[in-house]
């Protein structure tokens, strides 16, 4: 944890401890360095023309945590993860709290792309680093903490300050789209389009009523499908959308020699199960890892489509770039289009 003498090679920093004291200083609860200060300090380099990197860490579903756990925990995990960041960064650079979960760490060691990548990579994976995708025992219980990255750099990606976060934001909002627990830098020629108004997503009321509506259109099942694949590949940037149904009136992906009673070993009581990695479901089934190999899937989303206690088959959202971890939208709007797809092959019964 930061201490006085952390900031003595800070020289605007040591000025305000010794005038308003390190209370004035650091943030109360994750003691990192208050918004103010940070914001300060990245204006005093980009003035100075200093290069560095700029990174915004954002604690995957904090609000989920809070609400499952209570605000104490979510307190706790805010406490340990700024610990577990300060003494990741260490002498490359500051971190400072940014808004409720989200961290920020100015960098002036890893500037250049690769030394970035290599850097934020070992954060989240290499085991000694101790700070994301990683359980927190708190209080007897172990609780998963994930998070997403956005980065970018002064004076490659930007020359003022405005631009700078802006880029950082965009990389972040990225991040998100894809699924969160991960890390996005910016890169100009795949990112400066962005518009993050068209990166959040649609509210999910407004998704159930455009999947009802293309349910609607036409009689047929094939078109219904079809199109609510490519809606809802748009709408949750996710690579995959399949649907198998053991009568084999509906098949998405009709090369795939799949024993679709493989799925059941994978689904819970409740008729679905997400999967944010895949390792958590492979290597139990030969032919499930022939489907996952086939379509290098990173996670996966599934359920099981019933009506009137009839088993149809099955719906799978996947991703294959991301380790995506699934929100509580995706899994509703998982089970609504299950709810279509068999109520449409229930009447076709008939």
């Amino acid at each position: 944890m930061y201490t006085k003498k952390s900031f003595d090679k800070y020289p605007m920093f040591k000025d305000i401890i010794n005038r308003y004291g390190m209370v004035n200083f650091l943030d109360p609860l994750t003691k990192t360095i208050l918004r103010g200060h940070m914001m300060t300090y990245v204006d005093k380099l980009i003035r100075e023309k200093i290069p560095f990197s700029l990174i915004i860490l954002d604690i995957d579903n904090f609000k989920q945590i809070n609400d499952n756990y209570g605000h104490q925990i979510g307190d706790r995990i805010l406490q340990e993860t700024a610990k577990n960041i300060i003494e990741y960064v260490g002498d490359s650079g500051l971190v400072g709290r940014y808004g409720g979960d989200e961290f920020i760490i100015v960098d002036k060691d890893h500037t250049d792309y690769d030394s970035m990548h290599k850097f934020l990579t070992d954060l989240y994976m290499d085991i000694n680093c101790n700070v994301l995708r990683k359980d927190l025992k708190i209080d007897q219980m172990q609780i998963f903490i994930t998070g997403t990255i956005g980065a970018a750099n002064f004076p490659n990606d930007a020359t003022d300050y405005d631009d700078l976060f802006n880029k950082a934001d965009k990389a972040l909002y990225r991040g998100k789209m894809k699924g969160r627990n991960c890390f996005i830098i910016y890169v100009h020629e795949k990112h400066k389009d962005i518009d993050i108004s068209k990166l959040i997503k649609e509210p999910i009321q407004n998704i159930f009523h455009s999947l009802d509506l293309i349910f609607e259109k036409t009689d047929s099942l094939d078109y219904k499908f079809e199109a609510s694949i490519k809606y809802l590949k748009e709408k949750l940037k996710i690579t995959d959308v399949f649907c198998f149904t053991k009568k084999g009136n509906l098949v998405s992906n009709k090369s795939d020699d799949i024993v679709v009673n493989s799925f059941d070993e994978i689904i819970d009581d409740i008729g679905f199960s997400s999967y944010n990695t895949i390792d958590e479901v492979y290597g139990n089934n030969e032919d499930l890892d022939k489907f996952i190999d086939k379509y290098n899937l990173a996670c996966l989303l599934i359920g099981k489509i019933t009506l009137k206690n009839e088993v149809y088959g099955y719906l799978l959202f996947a991703d294959t770039l991301v380790q995506r971890i699934w929100q509580n939208e995706d899994i509703a709007i998982l089970i609504f289009v299950m709810r279509l797809i068999g109520t449409e092959l229930y009447l076709s019964e008939k």
